[in-house]
C-alpha cells in the first residue's frame, strides 16, 4: 500500500506576492494549473491515494479548490488555527495518517522523485526518517547536508555566503508515523532547523536523487518553473 502523503500548503509566500497578489502560493498557476495540483497528480501517478493538506494562510482557497476535486483519491485538511511552522504543521497533519510510514513535503517545491524507491530505501534501512536530497553546484540559498558512506545523515550545515557545491534537502521526506516521539519539540517549530538535527544518530538517512529541484518561492524561481514543469503536465 502506498503511504499517506502530508503536504504543507499554508505558508505566507510573501516573496511571491508580486505574482500571486497575496493568494496562497501553492495555487499559483503553472500553465493554467495550480502548482499543488500538479504535485498531487504526479504523486497519484505513482500510487498516492490519500493526501493530508496542512492549511493555514489561504486555507479557504485551498479547501474550496480541492474539497471535491477527485473521485479516485481522498483529500483531508489539517487546519492551523495559528502558524505552527513546518514541523508543527506536519506533526499535526500526521495525526490523520493511517499508514505505518508517510510521505511529507513542501507544497511549493517539486522534484522528480521515484517515491516508491524512496519508500523502499527507508524500509531497507529500517529508518525513522529519510530525506530526499539532491546535489547543487551552489547551496548558498539552502544550506547543506553531510552524509556518510552508509547514507546516514550526520550533520547539517547552515547557509553560507561562499559559493560551494553540496547536497541539499529537497523538502520531501519519508517518515515513520511515530517519528515525532523521538525528540521534544514545542507546538510551533521548524522541521528543518528544530527537529531534524535532533534525529542525527537515530535511524536518519538520505535518499539521493539526481533531478533538478524546483522551488516556486520567488518570482524568478516561479518563472523558471513555468518553463520546466510543462513536460510533467501531460
Amino acid at each position: 500500500m502506498f503511504p499517506d502523503v502530508v503536504i504543507l500548503a499554508g505558508g505566507l509566500g510573501k516573496r511571491l506576492h508580486s505574482v500571486t497578489g497575496g493568494a496562497q502560493k501553492v495555487l499559483a498557476k503553472i500553465g493554467g494549473q495550480p502548482f499543488l495540483e500538479i504535485l498531487i497528480d504526479y504523486i497519484a501517478s505513482q500510487g498516492g491515494r490519500r493526501f493530508i493538506l496542512c492549511v493555514g494562510h489561504g486555507s479557504e482557497e485551498v479547501e474550496k479548490y480541492f474539497k471535491n476535486k477527485y473521485q479516485d483519491r481522498e483529500i483531508i485538511f489539517s487546519r492551523e488555527d495559528s502558524p505552527l511552522g513546518t514541523g508543527g504543521a506536519i506533526k499535526q497533519g500526521a495525526q490523520h495518517v493511517k499508514t505505518d510510514q508517510f510521505l511529507a513535503m513542501n507544497g511549493d517545491c517539486f522534484c522528480v522523485i521515484d517515491y516508491n524507491a524512496l519508500i523502499a530505501s527507508h524500509k531497507k534501512h529500517k529508518a525513522n526518517a529519510t530525506i530526499a536530497i539532491t546535489s547543487l553546484p551552489d547551496v548558498r540559498d539552502y544550506g547543506s547536508i553531510t552524509v556518510n558512506e552508509k547514507s546516514q545523515i550526520i550533520a547539517f550545515k547552515e547557509k553560507s555566503t561562499l559559493v560551494q557545491a553540496g547536497l541539499i534537502n529537497t523538502g520531501t521526506y519519508c517518515l515513520d508515523r511515530g517519528v515525532f516521539n523521538l525528540a521534544q519539540t514545542p507546538q510551533k517549530f521548524s522541521i528543518e532547523n528544530d527537529f531534524f538535527p535532533q534525529l542525527v544518530g537515530q535511524g536518519f538517512y538520505a535518499f539521493e536523487v539526481e533531478n533538478r529541484f524546483i522551488d516556486i518561492g520567488t518570482p524568478e524561481r516561479y518563472s523558471w518553473a513555468q518553463e520546466h514543469l510543462k513536460s510533467l503536465k501531460h
